[in-house]
């Protein structure tokens, strides 16, 4: 996996994968910033492709993108991004904002988004979607960081996430839900879905 040097949740996506499977994390380097600007300028293939390149190739069976700046650029990004990838290595690749929007896609119950973003960032990928009568709303927490992002758990009662009446999505790849979605979901009947999660999830399913 390809992941920005400042995400600091690599155990969650580790939580996600069945005992018979190993992920790999390479790393490049970013500022830390969640301005749109420069998440577009570190949104470099380049900058990926030589990070990916001091992992053994040849032990891998799929490359995946933690690259959700992907979703601020044009609105075919994230694709292009994964056949980049896959040409340059001749690999299958995935890409974060791909398996997030093939989520909502195939929805058929509601669902409300959190985004850890600002309402700038959020409406990009909210445009990116196909199928927005299912969301019902959408909650910017305009979180300044990764690190804020990551200790995402210790805000959750503030967003009063009992008074929601269907499944919610957090959006964005530094999210941690592990911590509380199953308690969510025995006490008020609800799914809580995470990029990270559905990223793992569709890994796994295209390797069986």
């Amino acid at each position: 996996m390809a992941w920005p040097s400042d995400g600091l949740n690599d155990s969650e996506y580790w939580k996600y994968l069945p005992n018979n499977y190993e992920l790999l994390i390479s790393r490049y380097n970013v500022s830390g910033s969640l301005n749109p600007i420069i998440l577009k300028k570190e949104a470099n293939l380049n900058r990926i492709f030589k990070s990916l390149k001091f992992l053994n190739i040849k032990k891998l069976d799929i490359l995946i993108l933690c690259d959700f700046a992907a979703s601020v650029l044009n609105k075919d990004y994230h694709k292009y991004s994964e056949l980049y990838i896959q040409q340059k290595f001749n690999l299958p690749c995935l890409n974060i904002v791909s398996s997030t929007l093939n989520f909502l896609k195939n929805r058929k119950k509601k669902i409300s988004i959190i985004s850890p973003y600002n309402s700038s960032i959020t409406k990009k990928f909210i445009n990116l979607n196909s199928n927005n009568k299912l969301i019902t709303s959408v909650s910017n927490l305009s979180l300044k960081s990764e690190e804020e992002i990551e200790d995402v758990k210790y805000i959750v009662s503030d967003l009063k996430l009992n008074s929601y009446k269907n499944d919610i999505l957090f959006i964005g790849g530094g999210i941690t839900i592990s911590a509380f979605a199953k308690y969510y979901k025995k006490n008020y009947g609800f799914n809580i879905y995470s990029s990270p999660l559905i990223l793992i999830k569709d890994t796994i399913n295209f390797l069986k």
